[in-house]
């Protein structure tokens, strides 16, 4: 149903990119555990319709689940939910938010800054 709906906003309303909230759900299995190689990911990269669509997850889930910088996937862009808080927190005025806001700005280095991780996979909020 997933990759089926996800087509048809392709091919006939000309959506071209999708944000999923909660994305880490999408990683788990029947009992709730995170898969490493989560099938319903995988079939969204692979399939030929949805090739060189956006992907963008929100990295984690109501559960726990908090996959941001290392979410699975080849195609997938992550939601970066640190730098909207570090941003948020900044323009506010709270105290000690310089550093966090160049990190942000840096491309969250923190976060992304590992070897595996290419930087053209993230997305900011």
């Amino acid at each position: 149903m997933i990759l089926d709906s996800l087509r048809y906003w392709l091919t006939h309303m000309h959506v071209d990119g999708f944000r999923f909230d909660l994305a880490s759900v999408l990683v788990r299995d029947g009992t709730g555990a995170p898969l490493p190689n989560p099938p319903i990911i995988w079939d969204i990269e692979s399939d030929p319709v949805l090739a060189g669509t956006k992907m963008i997850a929100e990295a984690w889930d109501a559960a726990g689940l908090y996959q941001v910088g290392s979410f699975v996937g080849d195609s997938w862009h992550e939601w970066n939910g640190r730098f909207r808080d570090d941003a948020r927190r900044f323009l506010k005025g709270d105290r000690g938010t310089v550093s966090k806001l160049a990190t942000r700005l840096l491309g969250s280095p923190d976060i992304y800054g590992h070897k595996e991780r290419d930087p053209n996979k993230v997305s900011i909020s």
